[in-house]
């Protein structure tokens, strides 16, 4: 464990339709959990600012690139220990921690996490910082602030919670590894809560500037420290610090430099910070022969503008079909998915089996509205897994139910019986959540009324 992260005690201040497009999370996007890529949510100034200059000088290394620059001299401190008091700061770059390395969870991609970043920058503000100066945190130096703590707590608490919903479990030797610098308690929970120790009232901003100093003498802490102090107090005299953009770090493979990959800047409009406001899940259900996915793809294709509306890709063990690009996949591939964590519902319908892969959690954390071409019998475990789902429930004439499913002539007889019987076998309830579509008559109709469904505000 870095010396660094053993912070001390203290409290803070916490604050607790674009286009219709087809969700895959087996695109050509990189599903980075798979592999052993780690990202973390930094502040870091911008690329031209003075600040930047002034720490990318101070550590040797610009936190854009992976490859080593020039460092600062300090008289009297050979530059074989600044670099050697400085390598692991370097690896990290300039920056101040909001929510600690994790790796994307199964099922969810860099696109979901940077779907979820511009979504949460489009609510926060920037923050001037009060007096940054180099200090001792710990054993090791840092550039800190007198404020404003409670902001800048709450900022780094809504990161920490906000995208926790992509966060991939810390392994039992990353626990332990954790747990051997002997945590408190209360550390110890924040750690299985958050995937690492130093949140909530243990929280302290901060820009680290060097590793432990323990192992050299006074003297040469004294002039390093001073040596820091005037490096960066040049900064201060041209320009203040200030927090107004989140920053995406990666590392690409264990022990790699963390290299800046998305810098978003905060744009919230309303005079204070606040969290996204979540999406709609609007889960459509219907017997078969009632055209319900006839009814989606013509909703589809009249929203094509609105990208704050997705239509879930559905994952299915049968064979692609024209009229829908689901996800093909045979039944012991279906379940070894669904052990992984890979599906938000999973549910059985005529011998087949269905998954929503996750990628729908992100979708709504960042604010798009997700619609859903679901089963009736899976609705009482939708309402557990997501109490605010709204169900369209699309209806139609039972002579024509009939009629239908004996024009697209994939049942006959005995197989056609069990359609119309399992047809009859739900019924929709009298719920304010369930919005009742008669879809008996031309499809625009019912299609125009579930395009006003759609439209309408919470």
């Amino acid at each position: 464990m870095r010396t660094r992260d053993m912070l001390m005690h203290g409290s803070t201040g916490l604050e607790q339709g674009a286009r219709c497009d087809i969700d895959s999370s087996s695109d050509a996007v990189r599903v980075s959990s798979a592999g052993m890529a780690r990202y973390a949510l930094y502040f870091t100034p911008p690329v031209d600012s003075v600040w930047t200059q002034a720490g990318s000088h101070w550590l040797g290394r610009e936190i854009q690139v992976a490859e080593s620059s020039a460092q600062i001299n300090i008289p009297g401190i050979p530059k074989l220990l600044l670099t050697s008091l400085t390598a692991d700061a370097r690896r990290y770059g300039f920056h101040a921690t909001l929510k600690a390395p994790f790796r994307l969870f199964e099922g969810f991609s860099e696109a979901h996490l940077l779907e979820m970043v511009a979504a949460f920058c489009s609510t926060q503000k920037a923050i001037v910082l009060d007096e940054p100066r180099v200090r001792p945190l710990a054993d090791f130096l840092a550039l800190q602030v007198n404020g404003p703590l409670d902001e800048i707590g709450g900022l780094a608490m809504r990161c920490v919670t906000y995208f926790d919903l992509l966060r991939a479990p810390l392994t039992e030797q990353e626990l332990a590894q954790r747990r051997s610098a002997g945590l408190t308690a209360r550390q110890s929970a924040l750690l299985q809560r958050w995937g690492y120790p130093y949140t909530e009232e243990f929280f302290r901003f901060h820009m680290t500037l060097s590793d432990a100093l323990l192992p050299v003498d006074a003297d040469v802490i004294y002039a390093i420290r001073k040596a820091a102090e005037q490096h960066f107090s040049a900064a201060l005299e041209q320009a203040p610090l200030v927090i107004d953009a989140l920053t995406i770090a990666r590392e690409d493979y264990p022990g790699a430099p963390f290299v800046e990959w998305k810098r978003i800047p905060f744009s919230a409009q309303s005079e204070r910070a606040t969290l996204p406001a979540s999406g709609r899940l609007f889960y459509c259900v219907g017997p078969s022969g009632v055209g319900k996915d006839a009814l989606l793809q013509w909703v589809r294709e009249h929203c094509s503008d609105n990208d704050q509306v997705m239509f879930a890709q559905r994952t299915i063990t049968r064979a692609s079909q024209s009229h829908e690009a689901h996800e093909a996949v045979d039944v012991p591939t279906f379940w070894r998915l669904a052990a992984g964590g890979q599906f938000s519902m999973v549910w059985q319908a005529n011998d087949l089996c269905y998954g929503i892969r996750r990628g729908i959690e992100a979708d709504l954390k960042a604010g798009r509205d997700v619609i859903i071409n679901g089963s009736r019998a899976y609705v009482p475990q939708l309402r557990q897994a997501f109490p605010d789902a709204i169900v369209v429930w699309v209806e139609a004439n039972e002579n024509l139910l009939r009629e239908r499913l004996e024009a697209r002539q994939r049942e006959k007889g005995p197989a056609l019986l069990k359609r119309l019987k399992r047809g009859k076998e739900f019924t929709a309830p009298d719920e304010p959540q369930v919005i009742r579509l008669d879809n008996s008559g031309p499809l625009e109709v019912a299609g125009q009324r579930l395009l006003e469904i759609l439209r309408e505000k919470n």
